[in-house]
């Protein structure tokens, strides 16, 4: 924000008894948190009474150079400190707000409602951002201070604003209302439930709509109708049939889908232009996240909202995965109503959990959940309850780098290969090196679940791994042991074979074990030079298969080498090569055998002439490869750490083992919490690695320490405990691999297993 106001100005706005020492001295910002302080913006104090008192903090704002303090009490400050003292300090910056507000005159809409705002906020900035400088409310800033906050960002090389509004109770709204003075508005209702604040539905939606009275036009789903007419409001109606074509219906949140893409063709955005971004739109922070926790239990952490939509999603997503065979439920239900916890209470016993634990206003955690092992716990609550914090005690490990991978771009890049092949083709996942470092088994279970026919990997041991952990679908062993035999047949694993003398190995081992046809995979050479039988030994190998009933051909296969290639001559002769491989196959055996050669590079190009029976994607699936942006994949991966600390330094000062930076001129260096043991590699160090924190792109300086990395901030408003994006929107996946000199690949398998990893839907 830059407000440029004096003084003066200020105790004009919000009134009060000022006693200025310097009447004509400018504020470009607003705090209210001395955490936010930087001393390179001339800013002005609110001593806010919340869940903590501003006034107690009032010194060390001035410590750090402010000399304007908005108080509502009496405070003790050096002499050259201004005071303006009010009734109520956050009255006062909501006149602020109100003042700054009025300022300008391009559309504001503002979002309220029960379910929803954030996601339809930054949905909608996603579509319309090519076509208007758009200011937004920072995260869920939806508050009586958040509202406020958000107000002040409006500016002068913007046209169009987005503002969230919400309240917990009857006469709040107005105050919203009168700051945010809306031009448009959207509606997302109030789920199936309404707060225990207000005596019905009916009056909730009243208090909510109260925030239209003097829009142009409220955006909203038909199924809303009956509360905006009846309150007045000048209103738009869609349903999500008008938007099925643009597949809102992938979606977790289908309605936010076509209210966001009516909205934005409202205001102008082409259709064409709408199929192409609804592809992309953003995973929000809040969400549900898994992640595997202490004593083996799988964590499905919930604790955003307690909707009965969302909590029948979560206890959808628990129950239809076999992860872990007992599923618990821990439920906080203190913010809620009886005649709403009896209806939420009565979904979850719907499902039949194992064990069902109901939290109330202690919000305190039995020990028997503490207790738990190898366990599918799901934790839903309101983001007001204790809940999400108690869920931080169930990570598997305290270390603040994570990655993220959001199953709906997984699921969505699996659908685009689907679309390039003939109709009954199947697909085979590789889920080797712990899902190319996604984790061994959180993967494969999603994968069975959306319906994947088969899993691939490269050694035996991945594949016991899964089948321990409940993994039932067909698994391909691409690498397999001599001495791995027993834990192929105990396990029902389904081994590659390569070599005739590996082949006769495992025939004499099913004969010893008196089995028979057990199903073999071959791999043959067309062009890879790696491992494989040779077109000649096609004959021996159909003689030795003939001869023993001990093994029956399940696949026969081969790999591409060259699939990225703009030339496609050297891909086209290797299928050339498999076709001839089939053809001799098929001439032989009546029984069916499936035949496979593209991988994910192969099967966007080939996927209709070569499919054949099914394809086996890989790096594809989580969206790296170098046709991603052609086919319209989706990025999977998101690398994230925090800040530790941040310090100033001095010219001539240095940073870091071998001190090999050395500061030039005054600096802000902050120290994060990553390093080589977590895969962000030494030859990073010195510029030659970004990160990417509060808006701003930050180099790193010094060497990359193997736990710690310090980075410049100079330029940045950010504060310790803040989060650093490595990998995600700003910094991608291709460009941190060429920064390393390597491919996505290497990057996605040298995260250490330290790093926590989180699954969203």
């Amino acid at each position: 924000m830059k407000l440029d106001l004096t003084y003066q100005s200020f105790a004009e706005i919000i009134g009060g008894d000022a006693d200025l020492k310097e009447a004509k001295s400018k504020i470009e910002v607003v705090y209210y948190d001395t955490r936010l302080i930087s001393r390179d913006q001339k800013g002005v104090f609110f001593a806010i009474k919340g869940h903590k008192n501003g006034h107690h903090y009032v010194q060390q704002a001035f410590e750090k150079g402010v000399r304007l303090f908005i108080v509502s009490e009496h405070v003790d400050l050096p002499e050259e400190a201004s005071i303006i003292e009010v009734e109520d300090t956050l009255k006062a910056l909501q006149e602020l707000a109100k003042y700054h507000r009025s300022r300008f005159s391009y559309p504001v809409l503002a979002i309220t409602g029960g379910v929803g705002k954030t996601t339809i906020k930054e949905w909608l900035y996603y579509l319309i951002n090519d076509h208007f400088s758009v200011v937004r409310s920072p995260k869920s800033y939806n508050s009586q201070l958040g509202v406020a906050l958000s107000l002040l960002e409006l500016n002068d090389e913007a046209n169009f604003a987005i503002i969230e509004a919400d309240i917990s109770k009857p006469g709040e709204m107005d105050a919203l209302e009168e700051m945010i003075s809306p031009t448009l508005g959207i509606y997302t209702g109030i789920g199936k439930s309404y707060a225990d604040n207000f005596e019905s539905e009916k009056v909730q939606h009243k208090e909510h709509l109260k925030l239209f009275k003097h829009a142009n036009i409220c955006f909203a789903l038909e199924e809303q109708s009956s509360p905006l007419r009846r309150n007045k409001i000048n209103a738009d109606f869609t349903t999500i049939e008008q938007w099925e074509e643009y597949g809102v219906y992938d979606f977790t949140f289908p309605k936010n889908a076509a209210l966001v893409l009516h909205v934005a063709d409202f205001l102008g955005v082409h259709n064409r232009e709408l199929k192409e971004k609804v592809l992309e739109l953003p995973v929000l922070p809040n969400r549900m996240e898994v992640f595997e926790g202490q004593n083996g239990n799988l964590i499905i952490n919930d604790t955003y909202n307690i909707d009965i939509d969302a909590l029948e999603q979560a206890l959808n997503y628990q129950f239809t995965s076999n992860e872990r065979q007992e599923k618990v439920v821990v439920i906080d239900v203190s913010y809620v109503d009886e005649d709403r916890r009896k209806d939420i209470l009565q979904v979850v016993r719907s499902f039949d959990p194992n064990q069902l634990f109901v939290l109330d206003e202690d919000h305190s955690l039995p020990e028997e959940v503490f207790q738990l092992k190898n366990t599918s716990i799901l934790f839903k609550g309101s983001f007001r309850s204790d809940l999400s914090k108690l869920v931080q005690r169930f990570k598997n490990r305290k270390h603040e780098t994570w990655v993220e991978f959001s199953l709906r771009a997984i699921q969505h890049n699996i659908d685009v290969y689907r679309s390039k092949l003939p109709e009954f083709t199947k697909v085979l996942v590789m889920v080797k090196a712990s899902s190319y470092g996604t984790g061994d088994v959180n993967i494969p279970h999603f994968l069975q679940q959306i319906g994947v026919d088969y899993l691939g990997v490269a050694y035996t041991d991945e594949g016991t791994t899964l089948r321990e952990r409940g993994v039932s679908l067909p698994i391909l062993i691409m690498n397999t042991e001599q001495n791995a035999f027993d834990d192929v047949v105990n396990f029902c694993l389904e081994p590659s074979i390569y070599s005739v003398e590996q082949l006769n190995a495992f025939i004499d081992y099913l004969d010893q074990k008196g089995l028979d046809d057990y199903p073999i995979h071959l791999t043959f050479e067309t062009g890879m030079n790696r491992l494989g039988f040779y077109l000649e030994d096609v004959t021996e190998i159909i003689e030795t298969i003939k001869s023993s009933k001990a093994v029956r051909i399940k696949s026969v296969y081969s790999h591409l080498a060259d699939a990225d290639n703009n030339d496609t001559g050297f891909t086209q002769s290797q299928i050339e090569k498999f076709e001839n491989i089939r053809d001799s196959f098929l001439a032989e055996f009546e029984q069916p055998i499936i035949f496979h050669i593209l991988n994910s590079e192969g099967a966007s190009i080939f996927g209709q002439q070569a499919g054949f029976d099914m394809i086996r994607l890989g790096i594809g699936v989580f969206g790296y490869t170098s046709r991603a942006e052609k086919d319209e994949l989706k990025p999977c991966l998101k690398w994230k750490t925090t800040i530790s600390q941040i310090k100033t330094i001095d010219p001539g000062e240095t940073v870091g083992y071998g001190r090999t930076f050395e500061a030039k001129s005054k600096m802000n260096i902050a120290t994060l919490r990553i390093g080589y043991a977590d895969g962000f590699r030494r030859s990073l160090s010195n510029g030659v690695g970004e990160v990417f924190i509060s808006g701003q792109r930050c180099p790193v300086v010094g060497n990359v320490c193997m736990d710690m990395t310090m980075v410049d901030v100079s330029h940045v408003n950010c504060q310790t405990g803040d989060e650093v994006e490595i990998i995600g929107e700003n910094i991608t996946m291709q460009e941190f691999a060429s920064n390393l000199g390597t491919i996505p690949y290497e990057v996605m398998t040298s995260i250490n297993k330290r790093v926590a990893r989180l699954y969203v839907r």
